[in-house]
């Protein structure tokens, strides 16, 4: 008997070995895809009448986003989008509202006065 460890050899012709690694046919090229286009809805109508807002009260208004040009040629993609807001103070009889995308001013579709008013603590 010898004291020396044994020695294993791999059968590298068994099928469970490893294949060959593949050739590399150069740089995968990935086309861009298409932009879908957005289409633009339609102007929501105007308010049948002015509306006048009473001073230190809450509204919820709904506005629109009419600017069809950002200052690089482009429409805001909220372009004729409508969206309300549940609770719009009135401060001094004055609301303005802004479109969070392209920062310009929203005009103002309708407005419903909160009742009861939300108590100010």
């Amino acid at each position: 008997m010898s004291n020396q460890p044994e020695q294993t050899t791999m059968d590298t012709t068994s099928a469970d070995s490893v294949s060959d690694a593949p050739v590399d046919d150069g740089p995968i090229v990935v086309e861009p895809e298409p932009e879908e286009e957005i289409e633009t809805p339609p102007p929501p109508d105007p308010p049948a009448s002015s509306i006048t807002f009473e001073p230190f009260t809450w509204y919820e208004v709904t506005s629109y986003c009419n600017t069809t040009n950002t200052g690089n040629g482009e429409p805001c993609p909220n372009l004729n989008t409508s969206t309300t807001e549940p609770m719009v103070y009135s401060n001094a009889g004055t609301v303005r509202m802004i479109c969070g995308l392209c920062n310009k001013d929203r005009p103002i579709l309708a407005a419903t006065k909160l009742n009861p008013q939300p108590e100010m603590t």
